[in-house]
Formats: structure tokens, C-alpha cells, sequence
């Protein structure tokens, strides 16, 4: 199974002179384990010639088309509002979300930016809270919390389960998760008897069909009927099942000491309600696991759909 049909991931091109500032974007993408591929060019006459495939970037496979841009305002040859001027002209690029990312903290920058068709204007430095921000304007974007390719095998998007026996806290979570454009689904259980049913491969589908085991499970430890910690032990104690990542859902510092420990990592915890940022910081800890940003495919404009 791979990348849902009819999305994309999302290539980032950032346009900055400074290799630093390049070198801690790229770090911190990953050590929030955004898994997207992240290309760069040094100042906005590259930016151009890189979008309208000129010079070295002529091969399309070589310099696939990007859908975001990180732009830095203060570059040589030709400076990021200049560049923004001449994305803004043409209609075929006018499309690509941009993202101001620059030292600069004046008013001026700002106005012009937005009046420029900039979606975000963000000072540096990046941090994944505020390119979380950004993401959050870009109605062609959503995330995926991905498992990593093994060899052979293409990316896939994860099996998430959460076993909560309080609807409103299913229901937060979904929300929650929702408007902060995950796309995964969420199966929800109500006791650990069910989940490890799940763990197993016990669960069937009502067609019949088997239910995929679960790449990450969002746990509240006291849940009824076969506990959250007794379900938590049982995994501890089967090695097929010790490492699978788990995400334990409130509890207080006492109760989370005296919880068995599995997996790597161990449980990592988090608050309810979820927040996206504590879910995306708790999920980066695994490395089984990996978030990226997707995007739909573009219909051609025949509407004969993908090739």
C-alpha cells in the first residue's frame, strides 16, 4: 500500500544564500521527522531558473516542479520580492503556495510580501511550530503520518488506533487531528480486550476482510475491561509487539511510573485534550514512524484524470 490515490508528496524548494540557515531548516525538518524531500537554490534568479527550467535545471526530472516554496527576502542577484514580483506574473507559477521565511521583522516586508501573493511570512529562525502555522494556509496541503519504507517496499500511510472509552475524548482527538489537516483515519476501540484483539490480528472487518495491525496506538491507560496497563503489559511481554509505538493519553506523573515499559522509546505520554504539536512531538520520537506533507495531484487539463 502506498501514498493514498490521487495525492502526492509535497516537494519543498527554500530559496536562501545563507547555508546555515539552509543547513537548520533542513535539521529541523528532520528532527520533527517531516519526511519531505527538500531542494535549494541561492538567491531568486535561480528561484526563476529553477521554475521556469532554464540553465542547469532544464531536465524536469532532475528538478521536479515544487509544491512549496521557502523565500528568503535578502539574496544576492536578485532579491526575494523581485522574485516574488515575477512568480506573481505568471499564472502557471502563481499556483505554487510560497512561504516567506527572512531575518526581516519590518512592516514594510510584511505588506508587501502578502500584497505579493506570499501565504505566510514567517521570521526566521524555522522552527516546526511555525511551519506548522504556515501549513495551516495552504489549502492544497495536509499531512500523512507515514511508515518509513523498508527495502523493497513503497511508503505507506500509518494504521493509527485509539483505544479510549470516552466519546468525547474520541471525538476531540478527531477534530483535533482533522483541522490540523492529518489525513489519516482513526479506528477507535473501547476496551483493551478489543485492542489487543487489533495487536493480534484478531479484528475482522465485516466483509470479512482482516483488519491491518496497527503502526501506532493512542492509549488511555485506564481503560475498562482488560485495563490500559494490562493491555500495555501483555504488549511488553510479546516480542512481536514490544516496539510497536504507543502514545499514552493523560495520566497523572504517578500513575506514569508505575505503567510497564516497552518499545525503545518506551510509551511517550501526552495531555488530553491532544494538541497537534504534542502529537507530532511525541510521534517524531519513533522511528518507525515519519509525518510528510502530501498534496492533491492536479487534474491535466483535458480532465482525463492522472496518467
Amino acid at each position: 500500500m502506498s501514498t493514498a490515490p490521487g495525492i502526492k508528496p509535497v516537494i519543498i524548494l527554500m530559496a536562501d544564500d545563507d547555508p546555515e540557515d539552509c543547513l537548520l531548516t533542513k535539521k529541523t525538518l528532520q528532527k520533527a521527522r517531516l519526511a519531505n524531500e527538500l531542494r535549494f537554490v541561492q538567491d531568486g534568479q535561480e528561484l526563476l531558473d529553477y521554475l521556469g527550467r532554464e540553465g542547469r535545471f532544464a531536465d524536469p526530472s532532475a528538478s521536479p516542479r515544487p509544491d512549496l516554496i521557502l523565500l528568503d527576502l535578502n539574496m544576492p542577484n536578485m532579491a526575494g520580492l523581485d522574485s516574488l514580483w515575477e512568480i506573481n506574473l505568471k499564472p502557471a507559477l502563481r499556483r505554487i503556495p510560497i512561504v516567506i521565511l527572512t531575518a526581516s521583522e519590518a512592516s514594510l516586508d510584511i505588506s508587501d510580501s502578502y500584497n505579493l501573493g506570499a501565504y505566510a511570512y514567517l521570521v526566521k529562525p524555522v522552527t516546526f511550530s511555525k511551519l506548522h502555522e504556515a501549513v495551516l494556509r495552504l489549502r492544497s496541503c495536509s499531512y500523512e503520518l507515514t511508515v518509513p519504507a523498508s527495502p523493497g517496499e513503497a511508503v505507506r500511510p500509518a494504521v493509527i488506533v485509539m483505544a479510549d472509552d470516552d466519546p468525547e475524548d474520541c471525538l476531540q482527538a478527531t477534530k483535533t487531528l482533522q483541522a490540523a489537516g492529518l489525513g489519516n483515519a482513526l479506528t477507535y476501540v473501547t476496551n483493551g480486550a478489543a485492542l489487543l484483539d487489533h495487536l493480534h490480528g484478531r479484528h475482522v472487518h465485516g466483509d470479512g476482510t482482516p483488519a491491518p495491525r496497527p503502526d501506532l496506538v493512542l492509549l488511555d491507560p485506564g481503560l475498562q475491561q482488560t485495563e490500559g496497563r494490562h493491555a500495555l503489559a501483555e504488549m511488553a511481554a510479546t516480542p512481536a509487539l514490544r516496539d510497536l509505538p504507543v502514545i499514552l493519553l493523560g495520566a497523572s506523573r504517578e500513575e506514569r511510573a508505575a505503567l510497564p515499559q516497552s518499545g525503545a522509546a518506551g510509551p511517550v505520554f501526552i495531555d488530553t485534550p491532544i494538541a497537534f504539536g504534542a502529537f507530532a512531538g511525541a510521534v517524531a520520537q519513533f522511528p518507525s514512524l515519519a509525518l510528510r506533507l502530501v498534496t492533491a495531484i492536479p487534474e491535466p487539463e483535458d480532465g482525463s484524470g492522472p496518467a
